[in-house]
């Protein structure tokens, strides 16, 4: 798949994560943040798609945005949504002692899902990405 494709993918698929996330936070569904995260780490590859980089298949989303250059306009972004990491694996599975992690608030939840949309709009604007129709992205490259 070429890079222009796998870019608006990644970004569109974050979205629909987003979406889900938001869908369950409104039942009151734990899954919510694990989801969350999803569209985060979606996001991040995204962009290191854009630089030519490969993440490789971790979770640790700030070594992720480590790796985008400084002067992408988007990295402060990513940091704002770096802390989501720790939703990856620890709150989808009880504790070894069997204690299920209890999920963010309501307000900590939207907090999150806010910081996540505006990484994503951010990045598609920037990269060329319809998140409503198919198409590549058509600004794939490094943003600057």
């Amino acid at each position: 798949m070429s890079a222009d494709a796998l870019i608006a993918s990644l970004l569109r698929v974050a979205k629909e994560d987003l979406e889900g996330a938001r869908l369950l936070a409104s039942a009151g569904n734990r899954n919510a943040i694990y989801l969350c995260e999803q569209a985060a780490e979606k996001i991040i590859r995204a962009i290191l798609t854009s630089e030519a980089k490969h993440a490789g298949i971790k979770h640790r989303l700030n070594e992720m945005v480590d790796m985008v250059p400084d002067d992408n306009p988007l990295k402060p972004a990513l940091r704002a949504i770096e802390y989501l990491a720790a939703f990856a694996t620890s709150y989808r599975y009880p504790t070894t002692t069997g204690r299920i992690l209890q999920p963010p608030t309501g307000a900590q939840f939207g907090a999150a899902a806010t910081k996540v949309e505006f990484a994503l709009n951010e990045a598609a604007k920037r990269l060329g990405v319809d998140l409503t129709k198919p198409g590549p992205a058509t600004k794939p490259g490094p943003v600057r």
